[in-house]
């Protein structure tokens, strides 16, 4: 009695189920074939997204001055410093006799009256600068906050950079015109042997024994950060660009920028051999421990955006020239979207528009054979935000059905 009880029970279940299987499949407008299953979506974020260009870099002296020697005046008698020695402005380094006292005197108030008809050219463009700079918007205002072009602050900060140069280039030109009046005055004194000084910061690169041109090579303190880039590469990289240095000397990474881009290969151009061009960055703190000759790592920020939408790469369709990315609407369907898409970065893709806060797309679309726009989604059961109470609230046929409608979409 018991077997036949149980036998009879069975069956009935499935015949129940299977009855229940046919209905909803055969059932007009049934949600069987038109729901998908979605098992990983993600919320619409923002992010910053950055692409660079890695190269291996070494530090240089950013610039080396060098002095030269004119022996139709005078004769060279000696240096008064070493290679390797640093050097200041009014350093003396080296001591030359005077044979021609009056053509010697001309030659040098010749030379003071260029670096003074410089001066004066470069002080007229530093004029020209400021009017420039002070017709930009402000960067700050005792009104209300008023909300500035990022164009405008780079240019002002251009200026600013520009002006600061020039004002040191008329240091370093003063001081030279200092060197110079101070070797005629000593003419004036009937003196013989005149001393020449340095005009400018830096260590003693190299000095010409053999009083060939250039007699010294002065290398500045300051460094920049060289490399060459292929022909590819060059036409991705512009001055100004942002950039990371990284070293096994400096334990933290160090800001720099990018100050010039060649537009002339390093060597001379051949047919059956690649073109490299030089390209500088300078640190921005200079107090570094960073030498000339140290090997770095160093990373060109080519495209940056900031706070823009981001989605993975596999979250975007293709349909010819369109792409398009799939959102889950509030109704509980799927809906097919254009979007505008913009820089791409290590399998993730800038949303330009197409997308706002709050919205969730569908991870993988490509993997829902079955997606059709205007179709239902379901998504897994989430068992940590289930609760028994939410349960009670619906009828058993409710919750029958999309049982059954859930185990047939699994399958």
């Amino acid at each position: 009695m018991k077997k036949r009880t149980i036998f009879y029970s069975t069956l009935t279940v499935s015949l129940l189920f299977i009855g229940a299987n046919t209905y909803l499949i055969e059932k007009a407008n049934s949600k069987v074939d038109r729901e998908v299953r979605v098992a990983e979506w993600e919320p619409v974020n923002k992010g910053d997204l950055t692409k660079k260009l890695s190269k291996d870099g070494v530090v240089a002296s950013e610039e080396e001055n060098y002095l030269y020697f004119n022996d139709e005046f005078g004769s060279f008698k000696k240096f008064l410093v070493k290679e390797g020695d640093q050097v200041k402005s009014g350093t003396p380094l080296y001591e030359y006799e005077v044979t021609d006292q009056t053509q010697q005197k001309s030659v040098l108030e010749s030379e003071v009256g260029k670096l003074e008809d410089e001066i004066e050219n470069i002080e007229e463009n530093i004029s020209d600068l400021k009017s420039i700079e002070s017709s930009l918007p402000s960067s700050s205002t005792d009104e209300k906050e008023i909300p500035i072009n990022a164009s405008a602050l780079q240019s002002e900060y251009d200026l600013k950079k520009e002006i600061a140069a020039k004002e040191l280039e008329i240091d370093r030109l003063e001081s030279q015109i200092d060197n110079l009046e101070r070797q005629i005055t000593d003419i004036e004194s009937y003196e013989t042997t005149l001393t020449v000084q340095s005009s400018v910061e830096g260590t003693i690169k190299d000095l010409s024994h053999a009083i060939d041109n250039p007699l010294i090579t002065i290398a500045s303190q300051s460094t920049i950060v060289t490399t060459d880039l292929t022909e590819k590469e060059i036409v991705t990289v512009e001055e100004n660009m942002n950039a990371t240095v990284q070293s096994d000397v400096e334990k933290k990474n160090q800001k720099a920028i990018v100050t010039k881009v060649a537009t002339l290969p390093k060597n001379d151009p051949h047919i059956q051999t690649d073109s490299l061009y030089p390209v500088e960055v300078k640190l921005q703190d200079t107090k570094n421990e960073l030498l000339p000759g140290h090997h770095v790592f160093l990373s060109i920020i080519t495209e940056e955006v900031k706070g823009a939408w981001v989605v993975p790469v596999t979250a975007i369709e293709k349909d010819g020239d369109s792409k398009y990315i799939w959102i889950l609407t509030e109704k509980g369907t799927v809906e097919k979207r254009k979007v505008e898409t913009g820089l791409q970065v290590n399998g993730q893709q800038q949303i330009k528009s197409g997308v706002k806060a709050g919205e969730y797309y569908i991870v993988y679309p490509g993997e829902i054979p079955a997606l059709q726009k205007g179709a239902t989604f379901i998504t897994a059961l989430d068992w940590d935000k289930v609760k028994l109470r939410d349960l009670k609230k619906f009828d058993r046929p409710t919750i029958l059905e999309n049982l059954l409608l859930g185990i047939l979409e699994r399958k």
